[in-house]
């Protein structure tokens, strides 16, 4: 399959749903949550966990209700943008924002900063342990997906609009029943990021137009569908496809000795992609 080097599988068959993620093995473990079974986003909480992005708490839990913060989004995104791993930043030398000095995420956010991804408040602070709204994380998701905030209206009194018309036309807010006013939890916010990575990332594309006297350029935006963010960050794909043999049953053999595979493997027929 093209460029196929890690694949995250959600394979069905007629009688079972098998999930399937073959991907580099990560610090944190879903089935070590001490909390786990507490998870209502499931199936993106234990890919993110598996791509490197989140982990759980010190005490064992995930903390599905915990409140993210702005500067736990920040770093969670620079990791997204890192392919799973955590961005070699260096000392902070200078501070943006008056109260991130010393903050623990003063490198993610000076990173998410320079990328146009974050923003302060106006008055020098980014309020790093405030709570991070929808709407808030959905700009950075945007942005890291390639929108321009400056293009998108994602600055102004009306940001937050601006910012939801795209979220919703880009399915962030897919299978999440939440305020975008209001903090998101990391339940939610593991869903947010997981419906991200399934987006397609997008750019731009400049034309000069001058009227007589000045030459400017105008942007068009090119959303391309068939690259998601996670092909382009992570060297990944999510495939479908039919489940034909596991270790349970072969539907591919018609004798009934050594139908069955050896644990652990899979014959996997992929319907969403041509290429094979």
């Amino acid at each position: 399959m093209r460029n196929l080097k890690r694949a995250l599988s959600l394979a069905l068959a007629s009688v079972m749903v098998i999930g399937m993620m073959v991907v580099g093995a990560s610090a944190a473990s879903y089935d070590d949550f001490s909390d786990k079974d507490e998870i209502v986003n499931k199936e993106a909480v234990q890919m993110l966990v598996e791509l490197g992005v989140i982990n759980g708490k010190d005490d064992g839990s995930y903390d599905p209700t915990g409140i993210v913060t702005r500067a736990e989004m920040a770093k969670m995104i620079c990791v997204v943008l890192n392919g799973g791993k955590d961005p070699s930043l260096g000392t902070t030398v200078t501070n943006t924002y008056t109260d991130t000095v010393n903050h623990w995420a003063s490198g993610y956010i000076e990173y998410c900063t320079q990328l146009g991804i974050v923003a302060g408040d106006g008055a020098g602070k980014f309020n790093p342990d405030a709570t991070v709204t929808g709407s808030e994380a959905a700009k950075m998701l945007l942005v890291a997906m390639g929108y321009k905030s400056e293009v998108e209206g994602f600055t102004g009194a009306n940001w937050s609009i601006a910012v939801n018309v795209r979220a919703n036309q880009k399915e962030l807010y897919s299978d999440l029943s939440i305020s975008v006013d209001e903090g998101l939890t990391r339940d939610d916010a593991a869903q947010m990021i997981y419906n991200a990575l399934d987006a397609g990332v997008v750019s731009y594309e400049y034309t000069l137009v001058s009227d007589g006297s000045t030459i400017s350029s105008s942007p068009t935006l090119i959303d391309d569908n068939d690259k998601t963010l996670l092909e382009d960050k992570f060297n990944a794909v999510k495939v479908e496809g039919v489940v034909l043999a596991n270790e349970h049953a072969n539907l591919e053999s018609s004798s009934e000795k050594g139908a069955s595979l050896d644990s652990g493997k899979t014959t996997l027929l992929v319907t969403n992609y041509d290429d094979q």
